[in-house]
């Protein structure tokens, strides 16, 4: 489902929050200030090349990595920045691949079924790049009108920078971050891919704010209202799940690694990078990180046969415990939905499509840290069905709960388990139910 990107990108709305930047100011404390030049950053004559060689130098000195073999970097305009994008999307975001991922979404009540994701997409990230890597060319650009680098070409260009020494040292494609299929890791599911890129873009973010950091005081005004000053209408008007998605790694994955840093410094951080978080839980908990606390591992059975003819499976994945919580924040308050997300120890769901009938059916299977932890997220999905279908469930008995309306909703719970089912009839919930016993 989750096919928001391969390349590491900088978004200009929340990414670099003045917020974010507050902070910051404890972690800079550690950092040295004085420089060394690098001898691996490509030179040329011309002002933007020796602006952005001292950037590199304090960037390497910030995050105590140097650049050891050789990239391409680039100024680029919006109007190239789209030309790039389509290109892009053409080869590796196809419309088919684009109508699942909508289709799945919908299941989970996140998008509507015609929503024209792919073409959103392509408004949204022209709109709120502001730079980013692509590991597989090892070349980095930078959004500028201007053609020579202001304040934020420049801290835009740490963040960017960031991210080659990132690849350099740590090999960003062997963890996922490659648009070659055959070179992803098999065994890395949606949520540890999200968790990963949290890392990624979380040490960017860290390294890029401690870079900002070091600037005049004046220049760091200058900054904030520049960031001010860039356009949101498309960001604005994207449904809560795209901008949920597209924020976390920038938000969570700062504070991720700002615990690290301050736990262990740099070398806390490069260790999360060869042995990398598991889940977007242990993002969103540390602590679970440094315990190893694994996820559970959740199988379902096939599907297909069951359902009969016509339908097809068009997505099956891990969920995870950011985006179980986007879901329930569909019905449920913020505070309530992450609570009842947080005791997540694993799952699997499946999304099947049925063409002719315009139909989809969704199973979502989930396993709790304890039975506790269980029941409390069944009462808030409980009360997630009751908002959706407008009143609660129409039949119900120990450990199981049946809503019905356009659809219809079964929920089921036994010790650290919990199932749902949505499907058109109550005969195809029968049906399947008779699967997993």
């Amino acid at each position: 489902m989750r096919k928001l990107g391969i390349a590491l990108l900088v978004l200009l709305i929340l990414a670099c929050s003045a917020g974010a930047v507050a902070l910051t100011w404890t972690a800079a404390q550690r950092i040295a200030q004085p420089t060394r030049p690098t001898a691996a950053a490509p030179r040329t004559a011309t002002p933007a090349a020796f602006v952005f060689d001292a950037i590199a130098r304090a960037v390497e000195e910030i995050r105590g990595l140097r650049a050891t073999g050789p990239y391409t970097r680039s100024l680029m305009t919006q109007a190239e920045l789209r030309a790039y994008q389509e290109r892009k999307f053409e080869k590796d975001y196809t419309p088919e691949e684009a109508r699942q991922d909508t289709l799945t979404l919908a299941a989970f009540d996140l998008l509507p079924r015609d929503f024209p994701l792919r073409d959103f997409l392509l408004e949204l990230y022209t709109e709120q790049i502001a730079g980013f890597y692509d590991p597989d060319t090892k070349q980095f650009f930078v959004i500028s009108e201007q053609g020579q680098p202001g304040i934020l070409e420049r801290v835009t260009f740490a963040h960017e920078y960031t991210h080659l020494l990132q690849d350099q040292h740590f090999d960003l494609v062997a963890l996922g971050f490659t648009d070659d299929e055959a070179k992803r890791p098999k065994d890395v599911d949606d949520d540890a891919m999200l968790a990963r890129r949290a890392l990624v873009e979380g040490d960017a973010t860290l390294t890029q704010l401690l870079y900002l950091n070091r600037l005049p005081a004046a220049e760091q005004r200058e900054w904030l209202r520049a960031i001010q000053r860039q356009p949101s209408e498309v960001f604005d008007r994207a449904p809560r799940a795209i901008r949920e998605e597209l924020t976390f790694p920038y938000e969570a994955g700062f504070a991720f690694v700002q615990a690290l840093y301050e736990r262990g410094g740099w070398e806390a951080v490069n260790a999360a990078f060869r042995d990398p978080p598991a889940s977007t839980e242990q993002i969103l908990h540390p602590e679970k990180f440094w315990s190893r606390e694994a996820p559970i591992r959740v199988t379902l059975p096939p599907l297909t046969d069951t359902l009969g003819s016509g339908w097809r499976m068009i997505d099956e994945n891990v969920l995870g415990e950011f985006y179980l919580r986007v879901v329930l924040e569909e019905r449920l308050d913020r505070s309530r939905a992450e609570e009842a997300a947080a005791g997540w120890g694993g799952d699997r769901y499946a999304v099947y499509w049925n063409e002719a009938a315009g139909q989809d059916f969704l199973v979502l299977e989930a396993v709790w840290d304890s039975e506790d932890e269980a029941r409390e997220f069944v009462e808030a999905y409980r009360d997630y069905a009751t908002a959706r279908y407008g009143r609660g469930p129409v039949r119900e008995s120990s450990g199981q709960a049946l809503w019905a309306g356009t659809d219809v909703l079964w929920l089921e719970w036994n010790g650290t388990r919990t199932r749902i089912l949505r499907g058109p009839t109550e005969e195809l919930i029968r049906r399947v139910r008779a699967q997993f016993r």
